[in-house]
């Protein structure tokens, strides 16, 4: 059994506390690692990522199908949608993230800050695009460049807590938010119950193409401070949304902790990987803080 964060990415990483600095730093009184995103670098990212780069990204996925995840069947619940990444060095990577007002979307921190390889050398995250309601290279909501994005100056030290927030340029005039819908976010759930679960795993049932979702029971995990949850989606769900409330029919409810590790486990007779449970980032006043500091940016 290993815990790893589900970040999708097609070379082997080893995630460390970053003691680097970067584009920008938030002032002495922001908890808050900012890095910033020229207008240049910005429009790059959106050139790169093509309808077919976004689909190959996910192609050479080789995780176990999913047994407790399922496919969402209708448009994404708002403000969901698939983050993309490039690594340098590394190759194209996804996460999952979620708008959360104005041009503000929230996912986990090892998604844009992706520490270290095994020789020391700094992994940038590069070509940070956003696709709200992505579907099989299907783009219906947009595409938006991310403009800088929010890590805890906790994470950059000893990565807790994992989570970020991503600030992205409006598309014709017109924000994110906008355009996606958007979740409330929750900083002090105590006792969330049933939880609505989403992300674009890159399981070999659908490789990142298409929304899964989980609707099972989180509980506390007392060893860690996070949540857990009997949901088993693979890597490409990290930074996806845990909502209490969640109402199918109007894709709404209240964001409390998003996915950043899961537990896997080898096969023993297809040697596939598969995810047996899910960890959630508890969303506290670090959360609070950092998602102040991106809405003024």
């Amino acid at each position: 059994m290993m815990i790893k964060g589900l970040r999708r990415t097609l070379v082997v990483l080893v995630t460390l506390a970053a003691t680097t600095a970067v584009a920008a730093q938030a002032s002495a009184d922001t908890p808050a690692r900012v890095t910033g995103v020229t207008a240049a670098d910005q429009a790059a990212a959106l050139a790169y990522w093509t309808p077919e780069r976004m689909r190959q990204v996910g192609a050479g996925s080789e995780d176990k199908r999913e047994s407790v995840a399922r496919h969402w069947p209708a448009a994404a619940p708002k403000g969901v949608g698939r983050l993309f990444v490039t690594d340098v060095p590394g190759q194209d990577s996804w996460c999952t993230a979620t708008a959360v007002g104005g041009d503000v979307a929230i996912t986990a921190a090892h998604c844009v800050w992706p520490g270290y390889t095994r020789d020391d050398q700094r992994i940038r995250a590069v070509n940070v695009v956003f696709v709200p309601g992505y579907d099989r290279g299907k783009t219906p909501l947009g595409i938006y460049a991310a403009r800088a994005f929010l890590v805890p100056e906790s994470y950059t030290q000893h990565s807790s807590p994992d989570v970020a927030m991503i600030v992205f340029s409006p598309v014709a005039g017109r924000h994110l938010a906008d355009a996606a819908g958007n979740q409330r976010l929750s900083y002090d759930t105590t006792a969330p119950g049933r939880t609505a679960t989403f992300g674009y795993p890159g399981s070999k049932t659908a490789y990142g193409e298409t929304l899964s979702w989980c609707d099972v029971p989180a509980t506390p995990d007392g060893s860690s401070g996070t949540w857990t949850s009997t949901c088993d989606m693979a890597g490409g769900s990290s930074g996806g949304p845990w909502l209490t409330g969640f109402d199918p029919a109007t894709g709404a409810g209240t964001v409390y902790s998003v996915t950043s590790k899961g537990t896997l486990t080898v096969d023993e007779t297809t040697g596939e990987l598969r995810t047996t449970a899910l960890f959630g980032t508890t969303l506290d006043g670090d959360a609070q803080s950092l998602y102040a500091a991106a809405a003024k940016l």
